[in-house]
């Protein structure tokens, strides 16, 4: 074959690579002077630091490639390279998708509001503990039934297809965990109190040992307590954050489902069981009766109240550096109260340009967003909770101090893991 038409193919895949690295640079630079995405500072340098790492390693092989003799050899080489190109491709639309929301006139306003939410619940831990908390999550929308979480060491949902497996095993190693809720929130903010539930997911993961911990505690209340030990910690540390609306969310998600004996692997208890852990880590939280009462059914396997209250002390009683969770919660129990903060916000929030204050402390948009459940569950007239829903989509993106969404991570770790990355990527 003649050597220009070698040339030509190598060519044709080294600019492959320069599109790629060009549009990146470009995405990155204008997200980063974009105001929108001032919360992902530290993830837009992750995301620069990996994406540049591995196009250099592309086109470093391909750069080898020109020395080849023999054009089978070069065309093999090129083609492997070109499914690498692919996959860099893939992941940086994966991600870039799901930053953009926040362009998007239906997503932003409410995505805006997400953050803030997310960001009173991330960083309160770790603040309590007086520790630099890893980058926090990123939050995106879908038209889904439920929310969930993908801690930063486990494949998203929508990657899980035979034909995503590649990307997502980068996805899997790449330090930026991610947050899903339904997409009716564009419409209904209230529900972004699920962001406490699927937040406490990954301080579970990524505040000392927890995971480990709670799977200790639970059991030793019993042996199905274990499989259930990562949905029953978020569900505490919901309570903790937004009081008794995490409970309203998980009733109204949950209505409708029948109680079963459970099976070896469940991750959830029995719809009832989790409801009365719930309300018991309430109560035994200070926080009173959160007006859910469940009838336990009576089944093999199904725990009773005895059971159920050993469980919500075991969890309560995780200990980080000393401290209980609902110590590193933050929890203050007369935000919660009748005539508490959240039942003076949530009367407010009905109203036409409403008075609140102390937006700026840490604890604001936790507490504004179960408000909002209270102001929508007591207001059910179709205006009334429009009016929450635009005063919610308006004031929660103002909440809490100034700052991104966590502490820088160390270049030094980020350089590890692009390498890594890098190296995956152009491997035989």
């Amino acid at each position: 074959m003649h050597p220009d038409r070698v040339r030509a193919r190598v060519d044709r895949s080294n600019a492959t690579v320069e599109e790629l690295r060009a549009e990146t640079a470009s995405w990155l630079g204008a997200r980063r002077a974009d105001p929108r995405f001032a919360r992902f500072a530290d993830h837009l340098g992750i995301l620069e630091r990996v994406f540049g790492e591995m196009l250099a390693a592309l086109g470093g092989e391909l750069d080898l490639a020109r020395e080849i003799r023999g054009s089978r050899e070069t065309y093999e080489r090129c083609a492997r390279l070109d499914r690498g190109v692919l996959v860099v491709r893939r992941l940086f639309d994966w991600y870039a998708a799901k930053y953009d929301q926040r362009r998007d006139p239906r997503f932003g306003t409410v995505l805006a509001a997400a953050d803030e939410v997310v960001r009173s619940c991330w960083r309160e831990p770790f603040a309590r503990v007086g520790a630099v908390p890893p980058s926090g999550p990123l939050v995106y929308l879908e038209p889904r039934f439920d929310a969930y979480a993908t801690p930063r060491v486990s494949v998203p949902v929508d990657l899980r297809a035979p034909a995503d497996a590649v990307v997502a095993a980068f996805v899997h190693e790449l330090p930026i965990p991610v947050v899903c809720l339904p997409g009716w929130a564009t419409r209904e903010a209230w529900w972004l109190t699920l962001a406490a539930h699927e937040t406490g997911h990954h301080v579970q993961h990524d505040l000392g040992d927890l995971r480990y911990a709670t799977q200790e505690a639970l059991a030793a209340v019993g042996p199905e307590w274990v499989s259930w030990s990562g949905e029953l910690f978020a569900d505490a540390y919901s309570v903790l954050m937004v009081g008794p609306s995490a409970l309203w969310a998980v009733a109204e998600l949950q209505h409708g489902q029948e109680d079963r004996s459970p099976r070896p692997g469940d991750a959830y208890p029995p719809p009832s069981v989790r409801l009365a852990l719930m309300s018991e880590i309430a109560r035994q939280s200070g926080l009173g009766d959160p007006g859910h009462p469940t009838e336990l059914p009576q089944g093999p396997g199904i725990p009773q109240m005895p059971e159920i209250s050993r469980a919500a002390s075991a969890v309560l009683a995780l200990k980080v550096q000393d401290h209980s969770l609902p110590e590193i919660s933050g929890l203050r129990q007369e935000w919660f109260q009748p005539g508490g903060l959240a039942a003076i916000w949530a009367e407010r929030l009905t109203e036409h340009d409403p008075l609140l204050t102390r937006l700026d402390e840490r604890s604001a948009a936790r507490v504004l967003v179960s408000a909002g459940v209270i102001a929508a569950e007591t207001h059910p007239a179709a205006k009334a909770r429009d009016r929450v829903h635009e005063n919610l989509s308006a004031t929660l993106p103002r909440c809490g101090p100034p700052g991104t969404m966590a502490g820088d991570t160390p270049s030094s770790q980020v350089d590890a893991i692009a390498r890594r990355l890098a190296a995956q990527l152009v491997a035989p």
